[in-house]
């Protein structure tokens, strides 16, 4: 599974201007959330975040909190990417 650290180097946002990215992103982003595997992706943000605090304490959960939401992100963006590539591509639909 590649990581994308920015849209600007998602392949089909790559050469659009800062607004039509945004905008492209935006729409597929709010599609992923029709899929479970976007709010699998929450709960295991959450899971790791409890796991945190309860083994390490405040620090801990911080930590696994950020360690969580980096998992969750690239979740989103993978089901965002498999299930909306019509929208990024700015087809109809």
């Amino acid at each position: 599974m590649k990581i994308y650290w920015t849209l600007k180097s998602i392949p089909e946002l790559a050469d659009l201007s800062l607004r039509e990215r945004g905008r492209r992103w935006r729409s597929a982003y709010k599609s992923a959330f029709r899929h479970r595997e976007t709010w699998c992706g929450m709960a295991l943000c959450g899971s790791c975040a409890g796991a945190g605090v309860y083994f390490f304490g405040m620090v801990g959960g911080v930590l696994m909190a950020a360690l969580g939401g980096f998992l969750y992100g690239q979740i989103v963006t993978y089901v965002a990417l498999k299930y909306c590539r019509h929208q990024l591509r700015g087809e109809a639909g």
